[in-house]
């Protein structure tokens, strides 16, 4: 029984922080009017998750999302411009394209827009590489190279906002972004985990180099 009490309890304050990290997250996006703020937010909440998932869940949420914020503010502020007028393109395309075959390659550019959109931002907190250009490619080399765990995290995506619609609709209102950033965030590391091994194993020289952040 105690020991019920105590998972129960752990798993509340996992929630509770999710919450949180959620309200930090809406607050900086509306404080950055949207273009200005939902990319380094993004990247603040996905740095403070990877710490839990590497299994530092002690970290104080508030001062490591200003920290975050701030260091991944001129990149996060340009991939969401990047990523957002894209995204606007595409969903035009989608709406007025009447030609079945341009619409199929529409649909075919929405597709390696998502490899790419599922990667960048879990790249960019995890890797200190330099370059936006350089780190937009690589979104699509791992993305397609690990297809496998992409597909997985799309239908996992849908799976789940799908049963969060139908049953608990209201999760999303106070932990919709933050629960998707960290299904993204715990899939994406165990594809630069499965990399970071592999490149161990073989010891071969590479011209980048694929040592995490600390």
């Amino acid at each position: 029984m105690i020991q019920f009490v105590e998972t129960l309890n752990q798993w509340c304050m996992r929630l509770l922080r999710l919450v949180y990290l959620n309200l930090l997250w809406t607050l900086a996006v509306i404080l950055g009017l949207g273009v200005f703020g939902i990319g380094p937010a993004t990247a603040a909440m996905l740095s403070i998750q990877r710490q839990w998932i590497r299994g530092n869940e002690d970290t104080a949420i508030f001062p490591a999302f200003v920290r975050y914020f701030r260091e991944n503010f001129k990149e996060g502020v340009l991939l969401g411009i990047i990523y957002g007028l894209a995204g606007y393109v595409l969903y035009v395309d989608l709406l007025y394209v009447s030609s079945w075959y341009v619409r199929v390659v529409v649909l075919l550019g929405v597709f390696l827009y998502m490899i790419s959109l599922a990667y960048i931002f879990p790249l960019l907190v995890h890797y200190d590489w330099k370059g936006i250009g350089f780190k937009i490619r690589m979104s699509f080399v791992i993305g397609f190279s690990h297809l496998q765990y992409t597909l997985v995290l799309f239908v996992a995506i849908a799976v789940s906002g799908g049963l969060i619609l139908r049953f608990y609709p209201g999760i999303l209102t106070f932990a919709g972004a933050s629960l998707m950033g960290y299904l993204v965030m715990w899939m994406t590391h165990q594809v630069f985990t499965r990399m970071e091994r592999a490149a161990a194993a073989e010891e071969e020289d590479i011209a980048v180099s694929v040592s995490p952040k600390i």
